[in-house]
């Protein structure tokens, strides 16, 4: 008895969940909705696993996909700048990201596709890369001086976990890791670019020579910097938030309406307020301070990874806590909170999904959610199937909580924009980047900002009214008078100082 009733209730879900996409018309109340889709697991590797990702994705009114394209310092796409991948399960010569994007857009209604890479890993395994040209055998542990670019830790530690990963203190690893992202940019017509793991694997990792010997010039320190050392701390944020900084203005100088989203740290208990903030993990364990992001204006959205198991009480509350803030703290930009469905029950996440999609006690609204993940959506060996139909259809788990299909949210400052953004590089007399220098700038109504270069002497400004504005370096006679700012458009400039 029990054995049929199960199977009735799975025959249900699924021709519910079986109308053709093109019987659905999109609601007048937008949501992001998007799987993440891993490259360590089945899911974009041929031609056939595509063509059920697109279907899943329509079964479940899932409207966007994250798609990981780069696993460690490799490429699931033919047109790109790193070597292809080992992983054998990825059809030989099957450019997966663009067969994804002709898929998903000629879909109907049409799925957001957004290029999903790992940011600062670049290697997993004992054995090293088969090619010569990766970037592990380039510039990992047999690399010397300047040519060695991995993050270590306080006691010399080159491996965090399974990982290798590049310093973002160091001015090299930084510019070959935004080269990635632009070049994704300029050969693909994804909707959207996905950075993930841009942070430092903990409080005690950052220990990389040629950052140490920046921080100390730039700073004054001496010698070696405990990890809890504050201005340590604060230095190695502002690498971080450079990287993001750098990867957003360059990605929309080259295609304004690019998405720039990033996978954020949420552990532990949320933030009530930006003194509890400043002491979460993200700002004191791994110096991602992803609330600048979103204040500056150098983020589209962020998503926050809430991977809280819901039948653990006090998980559940960490997750209720952190889901508050992000609803309340989006600075006219987006947040979509990110469920990790692979610790919960189909009954657990869907609950938690709901809760993401009410308002805030203050009435705000997140922008959507983004589930992790697509290849694993419980822990308790239900179906994949039995999920998707459950996102959307009549189920024993209570209302679906995507009953019908919506359209992405608008971003109305790349759709309708207002202000515009500003970059450049600084350069010293010699003609060697500038790094560390303080560059302010002046503008329309009194307008006053300051920022300081980073390694490569890259620096930038985003949400700028439109004018003319005035840019100093150091209180040196390195000037820039008369910059044009257009709104929706990134204005560029080349400074050289006196030194």
């Amino acid at each position: 008895m029990k054995k049929w009733v199960a199977g009735m209730v799975l025959m249900s879900l699924l021709i519910l969940s079986a109308f053709p996409a093109e019987a659905r018309e999109p609601s007048d109340q937008r949501e992001f909705r998007a799987f993440w889709v891993d490259a360590f697991h089945d899911g974009i590797k041929t031609p056939e696993q595509v063509d059920k990702l697109i279907a899943d994705a329509q079964r479940a009114n899932v409207n966007a996909l994250i798609v990981q394209v780069r696993r460690r310092g490799d490429a699931y796409f033919n047109r790109a700048l790193e070597p292809r991948t080992e992983d054998p399960a990825l059809q030989p010569g099957f450019d997966a990201l663009q067969y994804l994007i002709d898929k998903a857009h000629s879909a109907s209604p049409r799925i957001e596709v957004h290029a999903w890479l790992a940011t600062l890993p670049i290697w997993n395994s004992a054995t090293p890369p088969q090619s010569p040209g990766h970037v592990f055998n380039r510039h990992g542990p047999s690399a010397a001086g300047r040519d060695y670019w991995l993050m270590t830790r306080v006691d010399g530690a080159e491996r965090s976990g399974n990982d290798y990963v590049l310093d973002p203190g160091h001015p090299d690893a930084v510019e070959y890791t935004v080269e990635q992202y632009l070049n994704v940019v300029r050969e693909y017509d994804v909707d959207g670019i996905h950075l993930d793991l841009v942070r430092y694997m903990g409080v005690d990792w950052g220990y990389n020579p040629t950052s140490l010997e920046r921080y100390r010039a730039e700073t004054g320190a001496v010698g070696t910097p405990d990890p809890q050392d504050e201005q340590w701390k604060q230095w190695r944020r502002e690498q971080v938030t450079n990287l993001m900084r750098q990867v957003y203005l360059r990605s929309i100088a080259i295609r304004p309406d690019i998405k720039v989203s990033v996978a954020v740290i949420a552990w532990g208990e949320g933030p009530t307020s930006e003194e509890e903030y400043r002491r979460s993990a993200p700002m004191q364990q791994v110096m991602q301070d992803w609330n600048a992001w979103l204040s500056e204006g150098i983020i589209d959205m962020v998503i926050p990874m809430n991977y809280d198991r819901e039948h653990d009480p006090n998980q559940k509350l960490w997750y209720d806590q952190w889901i508050a803030w992000e609803k309340d703290h989006q600075y006219e930009r987006q947040i979509a909170i990110g469920p990790g469905a692979y610790l919960n029950s189909v009954s657990g996440t869907l609950s938690q999904i709901r809760r993401a999609q009410a308002p805030s006690p203050n009435g705000n609204r997140a922008a959507g959610v983004s589930i992790y993940s697509y290849a694993e959506t419980n822990k308790d060996g239900i179906s994949n199937d039995q999920f998707y139909a459950a996102l959307s259809g009549s189920n024993p788990y209570g209302d679906p909580v995507f009953p019908e299909w919506v359209d992405v949210p608008d971003m109305p400052w790349k759709s309708d924009p207002q202000r515009g953004f500003l970059m450049g590089k600084v350069k010293k007399a010699s003609g060697d980047p500038a790094g560390g220098v303080k560059v302010k700038l002046r503008g329309p109504k009194g307008v006053l900002r300051e920022t300081r270069t980073d390694g490569n002497g890259f620096f930038g400004f985003a949400d700028l009214l439109p004018g003319s504005y005035v840019l100093q370096v150091d209180k040196q006679a390195a000037v820039a008078r008369g910059i044009p700012v257009k709104a929706g458009s990134v204005a560029e400039v080349q400074l050289k100082t006196n030194r």
